[in-house]
C-alpha cells in the first residue's frame, strides 16, 4: 500500500501529539522535577532544589526519593524542624539508610535531645559497629562526666581501626575538652593534624578550639592553614574571613572575599557574603553590586531576594522590600528569617498589627529566634499588649539566659504593669550578668521610685551615670525626681554639673530646655535649644520645641521657619513636617495644614496623625470624603486605642449618618479624654440624633461651658438650648 504525501502528514502530526502527550504525562513530569532537583542539589542550590522536589511531591505524594532529598536539603540549610519531619518519613521506607539516621541523630544532638541522638547512634552502631560517624555522633551526645568517659574508652577501643584518621582523634579532642583536660585536648588536636596535615577540617576546628582560649595568634595561623588547603571556592575560606570580623580586622575579611570573587565570579556564597557585610557597615551602593552579580549567575536565588530585601529595607523602599520578603515566602511558607524581615519592613511601613503577625509567625517556627522575640516584645510594649511581651520575654530568658537585651526589655514591662518588685527582681540579675551596663542601675532606680524608696533611687541613677557619663536616661529620672519634689533649680543645677562631660551632647542641651520650660524661663530654653541645634543641625526635637514656643505664643512665621529648617536637616524625618501642618492648623491656613500632611502621608503612608489630620481637613474643611473615611479607619486599624482617633473617625460616621458605630467610637474616646470640650460636643449631637436626650445634654453641657473656644462651641450652645 503506497503511503501518500497527505498520510505520511497525518501520521507524523498523531507521532508528535503522543510524543507531546508523553512529555506532558505525570510520570514524565515527575521524573523531569526530581532530575532538577538533583542538579540543583549537587551544585548546593538547596533552595531551589526543594522547589523542584516539592513539585515532584505534588504528583505523587509519597515519593521516596523526593521525601529523602527534601529532608537533606532543608538538612544543609539549617532548616531542621523541616527537615525532621521529612526524615522521619523517609526513614519509615528506607529503614537502613545510615545517612538518613545520622541526620537524624545530628537534630536530635543539636536539639539537646541528647538521650534520643544517643539511642539513634547506637541504633546504626548495632549494624555497622565501626561507623566513625555514628561513634563521633554517640560520642557529641555525651554530657555527664560518667558518659563522656564512657565515650573515651569506646573510641579507645577502636583506636586500631582509626587512628590514622584525623576525625577520630578531633572526636577524642573534643571529649578532652569537655573533661577539662586542655592539655590533652590540644595533644589530641595536634595528632589530628599529623595524621592528616592536609585536613582542612583539622586545622579549623584546633583554629576554634585556641579562639575558645583567647590565643588569637595560634587560631589565626590553624586558619590562615586550612583556608591554604582548600580551593578558593569554599566555606574554609569563610570561617577565615569570619575571624578576621569577629576580631575587628574587616579589612582583612573583605580582602579576602575580593580574592574569592575574582577568582571564581561564580560562586554565590562569596557574594552573599560580600553583600551581608556590605550591609551591616551600611555601604548600600555595594551591597547592591554583589547582589546584582548573585542575579547575574542565578537570577531565582532566593538567598539574593533576601539580601535585595534587606537592602531595600536600608534604603527605606519599603514596598520594594515587601515584595522581595514575599517572593521568599512564597517558595519558603516556614523560613523564619523571611518572615522576620518582612515583620521589620511592615513596621517600617507603620502597619504594627501586620508586622504582629509575621513576627509571631517567625516566634512560632523558631521559638529560640531572639531577634524576632525581642522585636515582637518591643511592639507589644509599645502598644500596650505587656503580659504577652513578659511571656515571650521569660520564654526567651529560660532558653537564652544571658541575652542581655531581654532582661532589659522584661524589667520594663514589669514596670509598666506597675509591678516594681518583680521588675528590681529582673534586673538585679542583669546587673549580677553584666556589672559594667549603666542599664541595669536605672531600671533599678525606677523600680526603687515606683516603691516610694527615692533615697536609694536616687543612688542606683547616680551609679549608672558613673557608668556611663553620656548616658541621657538616669540623669531624666534624677531630673524628674527634683521636679516632683518641686526643686526645678535642683534639677537645672544636676543637668548643668553633668554637662561638662558630654561638651557635644545635643540631647543634654534640651533636657536643660525642658527643664527650663517648666520653670517659665523661656528666653534660657531657646538659648538651650539654639546651642543643641548648633551641636546637632540633624537632631529634630530643638525645632520643634523652638516651633511649639513660636506658635504658642503667636508668631506663627517663626514658628514654620524653625521647622523647616528641621524638615531640611531630616529630609527622611516626617515629624517636622507634621508639626508644620498643625502650626498652619492654629494658624487658620487649612490649604498649606492639608499640604503638609500630605507630605508626610507621601514619605510614611502610615503615619497615623498625619492620616487622622488629614482626615478631619478633608471631612470639615471640603475635600475628598471618601479618602477622609479611608484615612480614618487606617488611622484607627494602626493605633486602635487612641481617643483622637475614634473621636475623628466617629464624626466623619456621624456625618454619614452611620450613628450607632459613631456612638461607640465617641463614648469611648470621652471616656479617655474627659475634659476635651470638642470631644463632649461629638459625643452630644451623637447622642441628640439618637434621642438619648438627658445623655446629650450633658455632654452639651461640658462642651458649652468650656472656658477655652473650640470649632462648634457655638452649635453645642444653640443644640443644648434647642434641648432645654
Amino acid at each position: 500500500m503506497r503511503w501518500s504525501t497527505r498520510a505520511c502528514l497525518i501520521l507524523l502530526a498523531a507521532l508528535l501529539i503522543v510524543t507531546a502527550g508523553c512529555s506532558r504525562s505525570p510520570e514524565a513530569k515527575k521524573a523531569r522535577y526530581l532530575e532538577r532537583g538533583d542538579r540543583y542539589f549537587k551544585q548546593e542550590q538547596y533552595r531551589e532544589a526543594i522547589i523542584e522536589y516539592r513539585n515532584a511531591l505534588r504528583i505523587d505524594g509519597n515519593n521516596p526519593p523526593a521525601i529523602r532529598q527534601l529532608g537533606l536539603a532543608y538538612y544543609q540549610l539549617g532548616q531542621l524542624a523541616q527537615s525532621f519531619r521529612f526524615l522521619l518519613k523517609a526513614q519509615e521506607t528506607e529503614p537502613d539508610n545510615s545517612q538518613i539516621a545520622l541526620k537524624l541523630t545530628t537534630i536530635y544532638l543539636l536539639g539537646g535531645k541528647n538521650e534520643e541522638a544517643r539511642t539513634a547512634a547506637n541504633r546504626v552502631l548495632e549494624n555497622e559497629p565501626k561507623n566513625l560517624d555514628a561513634l563521633i555522633l554517640f560520642a557529641g551526645a555525651a554530657r555527664t562526666p560518667a558518659e563522656i568517659e564512657g565515650a573515651i574508652q569506646r573510641l579507645g577501643a577502636l583506636r586500631a581501626d582509626f587512628d590514622n584518621q584525623a576525625r577520630y582523634h578531633l572526636t577524642l579532642a573534643h571529649l578532652q575538652g569537655r573533661k577539662g583536660d586542655l592539655a590533652a585536648a590540644e595533644q589530641a588536636y595536634q595528632t589530628a593534624i599529623a595524621r592528616e596535615p592536609k585536613s582542612t577540617d583539622a586545622h579549623l576546628q584546633f583554629g576554634a578550639f585556641y579562639v575558645s582560649r583567647k590565643d588569637l595568634a595560634s587560631a589565626e595561623r590553624e586558619f590562615k592553614a586550612a583556608a591554604a588547603l582548600a580551593p578558593a571556592a569554599s566555606g574554609t575560606q569563610f570561617r577565615l574571613a569570619d575571624f578576621y570580623l569577629s576580631v575587628g580586622r574587616p579589612e582583612e575579611a573583605k580582602r579576602i572575599l575580593d580574592e574569592i570573587t575574582t577568582k571564581t565570579p561564580d560562586f554565590l556564597p562569596a557574594w552573599r557574603r560580600q553583600a551581608e557585610i556590605a550591609l551591616t557597615e551600611h555601604r548600600l551602593d555595594d551591597a547592591g553590586k554583589a547582589v546584582d552579580a548573585i542575579f547575574k549567575k542565578s537570577a531565582g536565588d532566593l538567598d539574593g531576594h533576601m539580601l535585595r530585601g534587606r537592602l531595600h529595607l536600608a534604603r527605606r523602599e519599603t514596598t520594594a522590600a515587601i515584595q522581595e520578603f514575599r517572593t521568599v515566602l512564597k517558595a519558603e511558607p516556614r523560613f523564619a528569617p523571611a518572615r522576620y524581615q518582612l515583620g521589620l519592613a511592615l513596621l517600617q511601613a507603620g502597619d504594627l498589627q501586620q508586622a504582629k503577625v509575621e513576627l509571631k509567625e517567625a516566634t512560632s517556627i523558631a521559638p529560640n529566634f531572639y531577634e524576632a522575640v525581642l522585636t515582637l516584645a518591643r511592639i507589644n510594649l509599645q502598644t500596650g499588649a505587656i503580659q504577652p511581651a513578659i511571656d515571650d520575654l521569660t520564654r526567651l530568658l529560660a532558653s537564652q539566659p544571658r541575652l542581655v537585651q531581654s532582661y532589659v526589655l522584661l524589667g520594663g514591662a514589669y514596670l509598666a504593669q506597675r509591678k516594681p518588685a518583680q521588675a528590681a527582681d529582673v534586673v538585679r540579675k542583669l546587673i549580677a550578668a553584666v556589672p559594667q551596663d549603666p542599664r541595669g542601675p536605672d531600671l533599678l532606680g525606677v523600680s526603687l521610685v515606683m516603691q516610694g524608696k527615692r533615697s536609694e533611687a536616687r543612688q542606683e541613677f547616680e551609679k549608672s551615670l558613673a557608668l556611663a557619663p553620656s548616658y541621657l536616661e538616669p540623669l531624666s529620672h534624677l531630673v524628674a525626681l527634683s521636679v516632683a519634689e518641686k526643686q526645678v533649680d535642683l534639677a537645672i543645677e544636676r543637668v548643668r554639673k553633668q554637662l561638662p562631660a558630654v561638651p557635644k551632647s545635643a540631647s543634654h542641651q534640651v533636657l536643660l530646655a525642658e527643664i527650663y520650660v517648666l520653670k517659665r524661663d523661656t528666653k534660657a530654653a531657646e538659648a538651650a535649644l539654639l546651642r543643641a541645634i548648633e551641636l546637632d543641625p540633624r537632631l529634630p526635637a530643638p525645632y520643634m520645641m523652638l516651633g511649639n514656643f513660636y506658635a504658642a505664643s503667636g508668631e506663627y512665621d517663626r514658628a514654620i521657619a524653625k521647622l523647616a529648617e528641621a524638615a531640611k536637616a531630616n529630609p527622611g524625618n516626617p515629624a517636622p513636617i507634621l508639626i508644620t501642618g498643625i502650626v498652619y492648623e492654629r494658624k487658620g491656613d487649612i490649604p498649606r495644614a492639608r499640604e503638609a500632611y500630605e507630605k508626610v502621608l507621601a514619605i510614611n503612608p502610615r503615619f497615623v496623625a498625619a492620616a487622622n489630620n488629614l482626615a478631619w481637613i478633608y471631612s470639615e474643611h471640603g475635600g475628598d470624603k471618601e479618602k477622609a473615611l479611608q484615612l480614618a479607619q487606617m488611622a484607627k486599624e494602626a493605633a486602635p486605642d487612641d481617643p483622637r482617633i475614634s473621636d475623628t473617625l466617629g464624626w466623619i460616621l456621624h456625618k454619614r449618618g452611620i450613628h450607632q458605630s459613631a456612638l461607640t467610637l465617641l463614648k469611648d474616646s470621652a471616656a479617655k479624654l474627659p475634659g476635651n470640650p470638642q470631644v463632649q460636643y461629638h459625643l452630644g449631637m451623637v447622642y441628640r440624633q439618637v434621642g438619648e436626650k438627658e445623655a446629650a445634654r450633658k455632654a452639651l453641657q461640658v462642651a458649652a461651658a468650656s472656658p477655652v473656644a473650640f470649632p462648634g462651641q457655638e452649635e453645642a450652645r444653640q443644640a443644648l438650648a434647642d434641648l432645654r
